[in-house]
């Protein structure tokens, strides 16, 4: 079994810090060591525009450690997001097991962060420039916010952005540009139907099933030939959920529960 899972969004423990489910994930590691071939990790696992690694490391230093250790056991894939694109861009292609996007070609999966579709949030140059994305502006500002104000600033703007959809298609109908915590933004996977676009082009170039993260939405379902897959996220304010691959079929899963949400059944030529 092929277990997928994205955002976490690891912090510094201080007030912005979102991820306040170590012994859970702790726990799900074990699951993952038990019952799993392979853990592919696409992105956002540390939350690096609003902390500094090295805090995040030491508030959190359990999973790492964890991880490390689940190295000896199960293979483990690590697909950098747009939170955790620096430092980790680096080592791309370094032989450690990061990368900008994960292939099985025998199976036919594609599977990565997904912040290249996302104009809101995306690298220019994803393997030269270090260039902040508009979304990583927006993302410091609500850290300011949490620090002065409130931890659950993040919480109360993304509410009430989402209110704004109707005045925002008009507003943005000439540049077609939204942000990324509307629900049209999330109800099209990204920047206006890019997801989709994404996905499709890559079951067009021969994938069978591509799966990303980055919206903190899970989803599993066909399309045209193929299927979508999203992990879903971690941090406190959502179900916690993954993707789980086997050779005869693709399930979606709660991942404290382990109960099904939904499934696919695969068949191979």
């Amino acid at each position: 079994m092929k277990i997928f899972i994205s955002d976490l969004h690891l912090g510094d423990g201080s007030r912005t810090d979102d991820f306040h489910r170590d012994e859970q994930f702790l726990k799900f590691l074990e699951f993952v060591e038990s019952q799993a071939q392979e853990l592919v990790i696409l992105g956002d696992l540390f939350e690096l525009w609003q902390a500094d690694l090295d805090r995040v490391l030491f508030r959190h230093n359990k999973i790492l450690n964890k991880l490390l250790s689940l190295k000896n056991n199960v293979k483990v894939t690590y697909v950098i997001g747009n939170h955790d694109y620096m430092p980790f861009v680096k080592f791309i292609n370094s032989g450690v097991g990061i990368s900008l996007e994960y292939r099985d070609t025998e199976n036919g999966i594609v599977a990565e962060h997904g912040y290249r579709y996302d104009i809101f949030n995306r690298y220019k140059n994803p393997l030269k420039s270090i260039k902040w994305p508009l979304g990583k502006y927006f993302s410091l500002l609500i850290a300011d916010l949490e620090r002065l104000i409130h931890p659950d600033i993040d919480v109360w703007a993304q509410d009430a952005l989402e209110n704004l959809d109707g005045f925002l298609q008009e507003a943005i109908s000439i540049r077609n540009k939204v942000t990324p915590v509307t629900k049209e933004y999330i109800k099209r996977g990204g920047h206006f139907g890019e997801f989709e676009q994404a996905v499709n082009n890559h079951i067009n170039k021969g994938a069978k099933i591509v799966i990303f993260g980055h919206i903190h939405k899970w989803q599993l379902q066909p399309i045209g030939k193929g299927v979508y897959a999203n992990c879903g996220a971690w941090v406190d304010n959502v179900e916690p959920t993954y993707i789980a691959y086997h050779r005869d079929r693709i399930e979606l899963k709660e991942a404290l529960t382990h109960k099904i949400i939904n499934q696919l059944t695969l068949k191979h030529e």
